[in-house]
Formats: structure tokens, sequence, C-alpha cells
């Protein structure tokens, strides 16, 4: 009980310091006029710095985010193989066409993998160029999933990559 009354103590006697303190926004008392008005032109050169803060960003303005660099690549659209179609074993060539907003993709970031989840890949290119990949270990009788995600380099780090599209064939 002690305890908590000597905590009380210590926590009003700081606050009643700083709600005393006077704003600085308030009206000086006639007898403090001197002193008051020293701390006011004080604050006010250095909130402003003589005006110099204001002059150097007018030779100095903020750099503008340009808003191209901000928006992800759109999705793509997966177009061949269909899902879960029947391919022939070999070669299988993998269709999709660019994203439909106005930050385009310039690459494309290719997964192959033999589970839903994507975690034992059999292909991970992440500089495709075209919107064609040729898969050419695909082996008979294996379900393969397949994802592609737009890629845009010149983007700011966070909106480099659209989030994939996935799909899945068979090899007969």
């Amino acid at each position: 009980m002690k305890f908590l009354l000597l905590t009380f103590a210590i926590t009003f006697g700081f606050t009643a310091q700083t709600m005393a303190a006077p704003a600085a926004d308030e009206k000086c008392k006639p007898e403090e006029t001197a002193t008051c008005a020293d701390k006011s032109a004080h604050s006010a050169t250095t909130q402003s710095h003589g005006g110099i803060s204001a002059k150097m960003n007018s030779l100095f303005p903020e750099k503008q985010p340009d808003p191209s660099r901000v928006a992800r690549p759109g999705a793509t659209e997966l177009v061949a193989p269909s899902f879960l179609s029947s391919v022939a074993p070999g070669t299988v060539k993998l269709e999709w066409k660019s994203g439909t907003n106005i930050n385009g993709a310039l690459q494309y970031h290719v997964q192959v993998a033999t589970d839903p989840n994507f975690k034992w890949l059999v292909v991970n290119e992440h500089f495709v160029n075209n919107n064609m990949y040729e898969f050419t270990k695909a082996e008979a009788g294996q379900r393969y999933f397949w994802r592609v995600a737009g890629v845009k380099g010149d983007n700011k780090p966070g909106y480099t990559q659209a989030n994939f599209v996935s799909s899945a064939f068979n090899v007969k």
C-alpha cells in the first residue's frame, strides 16, 4: 500500500510540473514581459532558423514519388496448357498473356513443381522475357503445377513482382 502511495505521489509530481509549465503560445504576464519575449524570439528562430529552411526547401524541393514505380505489374492470364489437361511427355510449351494494367511486366518469373505448394521445384526461372516457356523435363505419368508472375525490375522493391497465377497439367 505504501508503495502504491509513493508511486502515485511521484507520478502526480511530474504531472503537476508538466501541467504548470506555460505553453509556447500563451500570452506573457506583465511582470514576465522581458523573459517571455526572449523565449518567444528564441523559439521562432529555432523553428524556422531565420527563414533559411524555407529558402533551402525552395532550392531543393522534395522529390515527388513516381506513381508508375509503385504499381505492381498486372496479373498474367495462363493460356496453355489448360488446367489439368493431358500433354505428351518431353517438351511442354507453357504460354500466358501479359498483365492488363498500364504498368505491364517487363519479364516473368516462371515456376514448375511436382507439388501444389511449390516446395519441390523443377523449374525456377526468374527472368523470362517472352510470354512462353518451354518445359523440357516432362515425365510420363506425372502431374506438374506451374505458375507465372509478372516482374518489373525498375519498380520500388515492394512492387517489383505481381502475384503468381497457377495451373496444373498431367503428362500422359
